[in-house]
């Protein structure tokens, strides 16, 4: 059990970033230990070295002037001036017979006879050792124009003790760094993960109240976790947006559908208090009726919805909104004729944008069925299609009665009728759609009244990259 548990505090990220902070302070204290100690190791021999190259050329100018006593003379001389750290000097005559040397105390365990002193020059070193002693000593030396060697020693005694207490207080050093970083690790990982701490502690409630209206205040840092907060704030504008949008939809849909629903029950009900078959027959017509015009509205309000809300599937497909309209044309040209009138189409051989070429039909259908139902018999509709400035355009110019400038924004609300068309039939929901879609489509749709004639709608798309 205790293993399980260990295993689900480690799943936690301030777990984690605790761990990871205080491992990556150790590994770079060690390092960092590593890297002095070699650099100890590398400049303590660079120092012993370059101090018996200047003694060893000091005695061997001191010899020349002088022989073999104004070297001990000078050696005596620089061990009473300066005193400092001790060393050893040998003089051996050529055929190995000690003349003269200086050899501080203790150091006569090293073997002073050692064959790889005989050979010794200028810029060549060797270290002898003991095993009693724990330092070494570390000698170079010249053969002088006579056959007379010359040996210069120093021992690492004075250096391998600062590298023996460094080493011995390393360990310390250690401890105190895991745990700092240790603590470093907690209050960063507290610090750093208090955004989080505070987005779950809201989506819980959101969960348990339902209340959307609640935002986490941004601390403006401008990091991720400042991103994540701003995108979970978009996201619950969204969310709300949407429920706010399904809410809006339901009661529409549940007021708009109780007219034709109220309209079956009546024409039923009068069929059954007359009680004959003729009576029968045209209530269940008219039951056919009213019910295709319940799914027509249920399912445009719902098309509707979905592009109000961005969640309409569209195909985004290159599309020529010239032989769109052309084919619009050829849909509604037989009705045209029937009512006497006339659709015309003025546009270049292409007008390309990007978007869903089933719905732009639709959008463009709807405006022409609109136009021709408020032309008179005789009038024309004429379709304009063009670009400019990195935009697409259609107009539909009809010859009805136009919009009055207060019902130019209300003609796109869910089943308003304005004064002039009471008379018509439909479910008052075709520029909704229009307007919808449109929108959708990243356009926009704009009224106005044409000179001389009736309503001019004009919708107006982004025209396609490149």
């Amino acid at each position: 059990m205790s293993w399980k548990i260990r295993a689900k505090s480690y799943r936690r990220i301030n777990v984690r970033l605790t761990l990871i902070v205080t491992l990556a302070a150790a590994v770079s204290s060690i390092v960092v230990y590593a890297l002095l100690l070699a650099s100890l190791f590398i400049g303590f021999g660079d120092q012993d070295r370059g101090e018996l190259d200047s003694r060893l050329l000091s005695y061997w100018a001191a010899w020349q002037y002088g022989g073999n006593d104004a070297v001990l003379n000078r050696a005596s001389l620089d061990m009473k001036e300066y005193g400092g750290r001790p060393y050893l000097l040998i003089l051996d005559s050529e055929d190995g017979e000690m003349l003269g040397a200086l050899i501080p105390g203790g150091w006569e365990q090293f073997n002073l006879n050692d064959p790889d002193l005989i050979n010794l020059t200028p810029g060549s070193y060797t270290t002898l050792r003991v095993e009693t002693l724990p330092y070494a000593l570390l000698l170079t030396g010249a053969i002088l124009d006579d056959g007379t060697r010359l040996l210069v020693g120093l021992s690492t005694e004075n250096h391998q003790f600062l590298v023996r207490m460094y080493q011995r207080n390393y360990p310390w050093a250690l401890g105190a760094i895991i745990l700092a970083g240790a603590l470093v690790g907690i209050i960063s990982s507290r610090r750093l993960l208090s955004p989080i701490v505070r987005l779950n502690n809201e989506i819980d409630h959101i969960i348990i109240t339902g209340d959307m209206g609640r935002r986490l205040d941004s601390p403006g840092t401008g990091d991720q976790l400042d991103g994540l907060i701003n995108r979970y704030n978009r996201l619950l504008d969204r969310v709300e947006s949407l429920i706010g949008g399904m809410k809006d939809t339901l009661d529409a849909v549940a007021h708009d559908l109780r007219t034709p629903l109220t309209r079956l029950r009546g024409h039923a009900e009068l069929a059954l208090r007359n009680g004959n078959a003729e009576e029968y027959e045209e209530a269940l017509a008219i039951v056919v009726e009213q019910t295709d015009q319940a799914g027509d509205l249920l399912s445009a309000l719902m098309d509707i919805a979905e592009a109000e809300q961005g969640m309409l599937s569209l195909e985004g497909v290159p599309c020529n909104l010239s032989t769109l309209a052309a084919e619009v044309i050829d849909m509604y040209e037989l009705v045209a004729e029937e009512r006497g009138q006339r659709l015309s189409l003025e546009a270049p051989k292409e007008v390309l944008l990007s978007g869903d070429p089933v719905r732009l039909r639709q959008i463009l259908g709807n405006l022409v069925d609109n136009a021709l139902k408020y032309s008179p018999e005789g009038g024309c509709i004429d379709i304009r299609c063009g670009f400019s400035n990195r935009i697409s355009w259609a107009e539909i110019i009809d010859d009805g009665p136009g919009v009055p400038e207060e019902e130019t924004e209300r003609v796109f609300e869910r089943l308003y009728r304005g004064d002039r068309s009471r008379g018509s039939r439909g479910l008052g929901l075709g520029l909704s759609m229009v307007k919808a879609l449109v929108e959708a489509h990243s356009g926009r749709v704009e009224i106005s009244n044409s000179e001389g004639r009736g309503a001019c709608f004009r919708v107006v798309f982004p025209q396609i990259s490149g």
